[in-house]
């Protein structure tokens, strides 16, 4: 079991993370997560133009969707994720409005023919309450007969690459440890953070809740959504809860 260092300071999960965010996970390929979405879109004869990526983050994915042409947004919680997502589009000769807004509160926002919420950001909401309040949420900024695409982290996938895992890193500046467990039902990420210049040593704690597929069909039931599709992975065949990825696709 890995041992925090004492002493060492706690921060809100994203707040110092949000600098070196696209290195640690500079693994993730957005390109084909980009590929992935427009084959659901396909496969649904639906062909938006507008589209809003809630839980943004850094906005790899809205820019890679940029890049294929479509008028894209972005929107999370983290204040610190969206500055360095607003520099590095504006880097990119892009120009994509971040809006600062968490899934329980997505007002004043318009609507989109196509809203996004991937990389398991939903599994963040820690309660089955949050998840219906925010399928709430989303419905208002989603189109008449616009597409939400959404995807939830299954507890195969926790078992499989969260279970008492320790990793470190180090980068230009700074390098970390990262704990992963999981434990009742609950994904853990705890990060010990140093950074050379100004010297500082941080510590950020990610929760996240997996929950099983019955659950989230059931709060889907009395959501003011329809569910087009539900696929296992990144492919077109039925979940189970051996996938490690699940993804939904509702209309408006």
């Amino acid at each position: 079991m890995f041992q925090w260092k004492k002493d060492v300071p706690a921060v809100a999960p994203y707040s110092r993370l949000a600098s070196i965010y696209d290195y640690v996970m500079r693994h993730v390929d957005y390109v084909h997560w980009a590929s992935y979405v427009e084959s659901l879109l396909a496969r649904h004869d639906l062909a938006p133009e507008s589209l809003i990526d809630l839980a943004c983050g850094t906005g790899s994915l809205a820019l890679e969707l940029a890049r294929r042409g479509y008028q894209m947004s972005g929107s999370d919680g983290c204040a610190e994720m969206l500055v360095v997502g607003k520099e590095k589009v504006k880097r990119q000769g892009y120009e994509i409005p971040f809006y600062h807004r968490n899934l329980l509160d997505l007002s004043s926002l318009s609507t989109f023919e196509g809203v996004l919420c991937l990389y398991d950001s939903m599994n963040y909401l820690m309660t089955l309450s949050n998840m219906a309040t925010a399928l709430q949420q989303v419905r208002r900024v989603v189109s008449p007969g616009g597409v939400f695409i959404f995807d939830v982290c299954t507890e195969s996938n926790s078992m499989r690459y969260f279970r008492d895992m320790t990793d470190k890193d180090q980068g230009d500046g700074f390098s970390y440890t990262r704990h992963s467990y999981y434990d009742n039902g609950v994904q853990f990420n705890k990060f010990e953070i140093r950074f050379e210049d100004p010297q500082e040593v941080v510590r950020e704690v990610h929760s996240q809740r997996i929950y099983s597929l019955s659950d989230i069909e059931a709060v889907l039931e009395d959501a003011p959504f329809q569910v087009e599709g539900v696929y296992g992975g990144y492919g077109f065949e039925p979940p189970t809860e051996l996938a490690d990825r699940v993804h939904f696709v509702l209309r408006g």
